[in-house]
């Protein structure tokens, strides 16, 4: 087990690396001038001159990547146009983001595994037809349509919840009430992947000749479909569940604008409209970061539950 983490950790080592370099390169391949769009379009040539000193910018492109590098290294990812701490903004947006990205992780799963599983068990039967109509609709429905669609049913014609906006977690009511719709929003595609790939991996399970085996040996129907069925088709889902954590907390970029949530999305909008490069590279490092770690924990978890990976 410790070769296996150690040669995982390594691989994702490696991945950061490349994505860091993929996001120093990208970010100074942008048309225009990083000097005057850091220096808030300031045209006087002292004010560009002191902007390239400040920021590396006057000296060559692996001297830039290195110091940027070693800054990060020690949490240091600099300052935006307006002098503020880019680390310290980020870390204030990242849990709004994250709280969103885990309800609606909950609600896809609350609603995609039992929609899949059902969907497996009643194969051919209308409960079937529903979960898959229901999947396909989740995974065509795009997310800025539905969001704007609950506003007006639940915000202007019902008045149940706010439209917009954020609340701590220190009032978990209000909290609740501001999340519930995007999260719904969010959590509706995922709902559709998971259920889709449930009801595939179950009906592979029950096609097995362990659970041939089981129904053999006059063990219940329920207890075969979950304790054998299900159990194994899990192994696919976490996968499945670990990336596509990283694809809800890219996706709450549009979420986030269509319901005034300044989050982490929010906060990687902004930074493209005002073209702040310094705050663009630590959004985007960030942000491969997450994906990195994600699928490294997920390969972790893979192997505990199935430990011929490991092995092999």
């Amino acid at each position: 087990m410790g070769g296996f983490l150690l040669r995982k950790t390594g691989a994702a080592l490696v991945v950061l690396w490349l994505a860091s370099m993929l996001v120093f390169v990208g970010v100074r391949a942008i048309p225009g001038d990083p000097a005057i769009a850091l220096g808030a379009e300031n045209r006087d040539p002292a004010v560009i001159a002191a902007v390239r000193h400040k920021y590396l910018l006057d000296r060559p492109l692996p001297v830039q990547y290195a110091h940027w590098v070693w800054l990060a290294l020690h949490g240091d990812l600099g300052v935006d146009q307006r002098e503020l701490s880019v680390a310290h903004t980020i870390v204030t947006r990242i849990p709004i983001t994250l709280e969103l990205a885990i309800l609606s992780m909950l609600v896809a799963t609350l609603v995609g595994l039992p929609a899949g599983v059902i969907a497996a068990v009643r194969r051919g039967k209308p409960e079937d037809y529903a979960a898959t109509t229901g999947a396909l609709i989740g995974l065509s429905v795009p997310h800025f349509w539905l969001g704007l669609l609950f506003i007006i049913w639940f915000a202007v014609d019902l008045h149940w919840l706010p439209a917009s906006g954020y609340v701590t977690l220190h009032h978990p009511l209000a909290n609740l009430e501001h999340m519930v719709m995007p999260a719904i929003v969010l959590g509706a595609g995922f709902a559709a992947v998971l259920m889709r790939q449930m009801r595939s991996s179950m009906l592979t399970s029950l096609g097995t000749d362990y659970v041939r085996t089981a129904r053999a040996k006059g063990l219940s129907e329920w207890r075969v479909v979950g304790h054998h069925a299900v159990r194994n088709s899990l192994i696919t889902i976490t996968t499945l569940i670990g990336l596509q954590l990283g694809a809800l907390i890219s996706g709450a970029v549009i979420t986030e604008t269509i319901f005034g949530i300044a989050g982490f999305g929010r906060l990687t909008i902004d930074a493209i409209d005002q073209r702040d490069y310094t705050l663009i590279q630590g959004v985007v490092l960030v942000a491969a970061t997450g994906y990195v770690v994600v699928n490294l924990l997920v390969d972790v978890v893979y192997s505990l539950l199935n430990p011929r990976i490991r092995v092999s």
